[in-house]
């Protein structure tokens, strides 16, 4: 069944269907909860407290398909007011496994450097432009499907994809230059 299908049952007060719903969707809206927050507890009351919102107001909802960009957009909106209030940093690095026991220590060192250095660069992203960089970059998500999930445009989208590169690429350029002046002093 699609979502048009199980929003249009929702909305006639089949409350299967919204369990339908939640489990198609809960994973997306756990994982970008978590990466906006920064902690696995308040993602998950997050993603949960979307869902809840989304089933309080679905007959708003005109576009039954649209349900998935919807619930990102709830989700997204409350995690940035969660962000804005707690002041918090996003330690993105919790959220992805480094496993891997086939490689050398070496390169588990190294690597492990480059994904800090990385998530360090990503963490002073402020809150909008860490979410488009993670939703288009570790999401595989599009720039047209990134704009209906935040509610702005794809030209937004974009805009905030170039900003953050440049800012990132900055990061990343400006933590290396210490260690390379001092490797050669």
């Amino acid at each position: 069944m699609n979502d048009k299908e199980l929003v249009s049952r929702m909305q006639h007060g089949d409350m299967q269907a919204f369990d339908e719903l939640y489990e198609r969707y809960k994973d997306d809206a756990y994982r970008l909860a978590c990466l906006i927050t920064g902690s696995r507890t308040d993602g998950e009351d997050l993603a949960q407290e979307a869902f809840v919102t989304c089933a309080q107001s679905i007959k708003s909802l005109r576009d039954g398909s649209k349900f998935r960009p919807w619930l990102l957009k709830t989700l997204s909106r409350a995690a940035w007011k969660y962000c804005r209030k707690a002041k918090r940093e996003t330690p993105v690095s919790e959220f992805f496994d480094t496993g891997g026991s086939a490689e050398s220590a070496l390169s588990a060192v190294l690597r492990t450097d480059e994904q800090r250095r990385l998530y360090a660069a990503l963490d002073t992203l402020d809150e909008k432009r860490r979410v488009t960089v993670v939703l288009y970059y570790f999401d595989d998500r599009s720039v047209r499907e990134i704009a209906q999930a935040t509610g702005v445009t794809e030209g937004t989208v974009k805009s905030r994809l170039f900003s953050a590169r440049r800012h990132l690429r900055q990061a990343l350029t400006e933590e290396r230059k210490p260690k390379e002046a001092a490797n050669h002093g």
